[in-house]
């Protein structure tokens, strides 16, 4: 359903989708964030696949799952993957957002690089608040998803 890569000199490209664009818009805020707040390493390289993944033969719900496929610099791919819930395919930005961003981090902390870390120290959440896709931290540090600063 969507295909993608990131690189931190060219940001996230899409190379295949019949999603609506606010996966694109959701997943090229998530690459801005990737550029920053890392810990433990930095990341050479992702891709990203989003396809649907039918729970039950009765599922009528179009739930639409990111996986990642991270690559650490000076390290090997760690394969694609993905652990956590999906998002419906027609979900507005931010849900798709949180939901990514969420995905994403799962797997790039699998490789043993903490992202996106707290300015308090330990990892920063993505959470819905007040509709926007935000990084919560546990200082109470907050961004929305494709804002955070250095």
């Amino acid at each position: 359903m969507l295909t993608a890569t990131w690189s931190s000199d060219v940001g996230v490209v899409v190379t295949s989708s019949v999603l609506p664009m606010a996966w694109t818009r959701a997943l090229k805020r998530i690459g801005r964030d990737l550029r920053v707040r890392r810990f433990n390493g930095a990341i050479a390289h992702i891709r990203f696949k989003a396809e649907h993944l039918q729970i039950r033969e009765d599922d009528e719900q179009d739930y639409v799952w990111l996986s990642s496929d991270v690559t650490p610099e000076g390290g090997v791919s760690h394969r694609m993957g993905h652990s956590g819930e999906g998002v419906l395919a027609t979900a507005g930005e931010e849900a798709v957002a949180v939901s990514c961003a969420t995905l994403v981090q799962d797997q790039v902390e699998r490789t043993g690089i903490m992202w996106p870390r707290g300015r308090a120290g330990g990892a920063m959440g993505a959470v819905l608040i007040d509709g926007v896709a935000t990084r919560s931290g546990r200082d109470g540090e907050q961004a929305a998803i494709g804002s955070l600063p250095a």
